[in-house]
């Protein structure tokens, strides 16, 4: 998902991100989450999941726990604006299936 935030909340987006409490792990066909900062794009920021299959992310986002995870509250007691309100618009999901992958194996 590509995420363009505000530049007035780069902070508290990197913050919220890194202190989230994540349900991610408790979904089937979950393999990986990772938050990506462009490098050559300001404020711009990638959400990169990756699912076992099309399916289990279809469950995920049907699934009580993307619910308490994606909940706009703001439970920390700060001043801390929403994610949604931290954004210059709304996300924008992308999605992509693998053609080829090239792995490092590390040997023992």
């Amino acid at each position: 998902m590509v995420l363009q935030v505000k530049a007035e909340h780069t902070d508290d987006f990197k913050n919220v991100w890194k202190s989230r409490e994540s349900h991610l792990k408790e979904m089937p066909g979950f393999v990986r989450f990772a938050l990506l900062k462009c490098s050559n794009v300001e404020h711009k920021y990638i959400s990169q999941t990756t699912w076992e299959s099309e399916e289990a992310f279809r469950n995920w986002t049907q699934s009580k726990q993307f619910s308490q995870s994606h909940g706009e509250r703001n439970t920390s007691g700060d001043k801390r604006p929403s994610v949604g309100a931290m954004l210059e618009g709304p996300p924008s999901p992308e999605f992509y299936q693998s053609v080829t992958i090239t792995e490092c194996s590390i040997a023992n």
